[in-house]
């Protein structure tokens, strides 16, 4: 089990030919599923690319390894990119949302999301209640069966 904040920034290297394509910067998910990731593709003229999940060979502890940088599409030309809703940079962005119970009890705002690497099932929701609370009651792990994201909010349901 890993957080996205692991993984954010890592390489993305092809093992064809050993070259670094990008770098992670965002997670894209969709019904408790991680669909792929944003990578930042290396030159000035190389825009954003969309990394299935599926895709992915391997996620480790210095890079994020795939088979060849054909694995990279242009992000408009893949459905699960149109459908997805990213972590931290996208048009609808998870980090910083009101998390609430389906009891309508704030739980926080959502910082980072814990998922199985391999399947990519997201498992729970790392939670802030801002600076000082951090740092008197640590943050909170929140995990549920559905989530439902609004606008401003989301909200976690058993």
């Amino acid at each position: 089990m890993r957080t996205f904040a692991v993984i954010q920034g890592l390489p993305v290297i092809e093992m064809e030919a050993g070259n670094e394509c990008g770098r992670v910067i965002d997670l894209l998910m969709y019904n408790n599923q991680i669909t792929g990731l944003l990578v930042d593709m290396r030159g000035w003229l190389n825009r954003h690319r969309f990394l299935l999940l599926e895709n992915v060979s391997s996620i480790g502890e210095q890079a994020v390894m795939i088979r060849s940088k054909d694995d990279l599409e242009a992000c408009q030309s893949h459905d699960a990119f149109e459908t997805s809703i990213s972590l931290t940079v996208g048009r609808q962005k998870l980090k910083g949302m009101e998390l609430l119970s389906e009891t309508g009890t704030l739980l926080g705002l959502v910082e980072d999301v814990y998922f199985h690497e391999n399947v990519g099932t997201i498992v729970g929701y790392k939670v802030t209640d801002g600076l000082l609370a951090d740092l008197t009651t640590g943050q909170q792990m929140y995990s549920g069966q559905q989530l439902v994201i609004g606008k401003e909010r989301a909200i976690l349901s058993n």
